[in-house]
């Protein structure tokens, strides 16, 4: 439910940065703000959001973007869901000038004030001005009580039922009563920072890729399909759906590979069956290596990493000592760092990020096989991997890798 107020006045949205993005030094700071800015741009014109311009401020520390009344609330829908903003706001613009600030402060005033409300005026202050940001708010909170002294209204600094924000930077003010905290925070999503995402149906591979959205990566899915039922490809395709409303608008491509003749093969020739996971294992780190190195796929050229979704709550179909211990036949194929970003997490945190993502995140039964009591010993799993000589099925996959575009 909707927390915030959007006043006839407003004609613009404040964005704040996140404040990691000013911890870098100054040349990746601005590259920052400026793939932030484009990000939110271009997000606005592919969901036909108009707006009249945008601007940074002369610090670079807030991002200005100029719309129609009517078309904030959907704005604001949208910037829920960009990487890179600590907070923002629907505001209206006046000048420095002190009496313009308290006159357009009243406009606001007497649209949320009602009768023995509490109120506190809270100012903030950049640049040169020929009074304080304590003067300003003891200005406009006296006119606020002289002009609306039917109300029977005090001021309460600590706990007021009504908040009214000041921020003057340089020449211009900016007045607004809700500051919006994004949820994720994180860095900008930059194009040049590629991530291969490794899926096999676990909503732990979405979230894994998800997190390294957060910290700026593209993500590029390679999907592995364990269990041969459409109805549960239409909702991991759905679940695709959900993840791909917090990247920029690209063209997106989901790439399916079927492992299970290959899977089937395995399980039949094996007669230590409890290595059949860290050898699926293998298997889809030597089709990822592939796929990387191969096949020229445009998207895929300058990937310098993949995601692994692994955890050690005992979540997945295997046990949590595999978990841990599979991480040891990740680097047999591959070149690349393959990070596991939920290892630490617990099942309770997991959860948290799956729905603050999407109530519409779909938990599949995504393994055909279901095998239990999994070990894994790595100098064995690599002997009988190489014994099986699976080269020709791998290929056979390749060749028939399917490619969904989605948006």
């Amino acid at each position: 439910m909707e927390q915030y107020i959007i006043l006839k006045q407003y004609n613009l949205i404040k964005i704040n940065p996140s404040p990691e993005i000013w911890l870098k030094s100054m040349k990746v700071r601005m590259r920052m703000v400026k793939t932030l800015t484009d990000n939110i741009k271009q997000r606005l014109n592919s969901l036909a959001i108009p707006f009249h311009k945008y601007q940074l401020s002369k610090d670079s520390t807030r991002i200005f973007f100029f719309f129609d009344n009517e078309d904030i609330r959907k704005a604001i829908k949208t910037l829920e869901k960009i990487f890179g903003i600590d907070s923002f706001s629907p505001t209206l613009r006046t000048s420095n000038n002190l009496k313009n600030i308290i006159q357009r402060t009243l406009e606001v005033c007497e649209d949320i004030l009602f009768k023995n409300d509490t109120f506190a005026i809270r100012v903030k202050r950049s640049g040169k001005h020929d009074y304080t940001s304590q003067d300003v708010a003891i200005k406009v909170g006296q006119a606020v009580l002289d002009n609306f002294s039917n109300l029977n209204l005090k001021v309460d600094l600590s706990n007021p039922i009504k908040r009214i924000f000041i921020e003057i930077r340089g020449e211009f003010s900016y007045i607004f009563t809700d500051i919006i905290k994004s949820k994720w925070e994180g860095l900008p999503i930059e194009r040049n920072k590629k991530v291969c995402c490794m899926d096999i149906g676990r909503l732990n591979d979405l979230l894994a890729g998800f997190l390294l959205m957060r910290r700026g990566c593209a993500i590029y899915p390679i999907l592995f399909k364990l269990i041969d039922d459409n109805n549960i490809s239409e909702k991991w395709i759905n679940n695709w759906r959900e993840i791909i409303e917090y990247m920029p608008p690209i063209k997106f491509t989901l790439r399916i590979i079927n492992p299970l003749p290959i899977l089937r093969k395995i399980c039949d020739n094996i007669p230590e069956k409890k290595y059949l996971c860290a050898l699926c294992r293998v298997l889809r780190f030597e089709i990822i290596s592939k796929v990387l190195k191969e096949l020229q796929i445009e998207e895929f050229q300058r990937i310098k990493a993949i995601t692994d979704g692994i955890s050690l709550n005992n979540l997945t179909i295997c046990s949590d000592i595999v978990d841990l211990n599979s991480i040891s036949v990740n680097y047999i194929f591959s070149e690349y760092p393959i990070f596991t970003p939920l290892i630490g997490l617990d099942a309770e945190e997991i959860k948290c990020i799956a729905s603050k993502i999407s109530n519409n995140l779909n938990i599949l039964d995504y393994c055909v096989f279901k095998p239990q009591n999994q070990e894994i010993h790595g100098e064995r799993v690599i002997e009988i991997y190489k014994s099986l000589k699976l080269q020709n099925l791998i290929s056979e996959a390749l060749k028939n890798m399917e490619e969904i575009n989605i948006t």
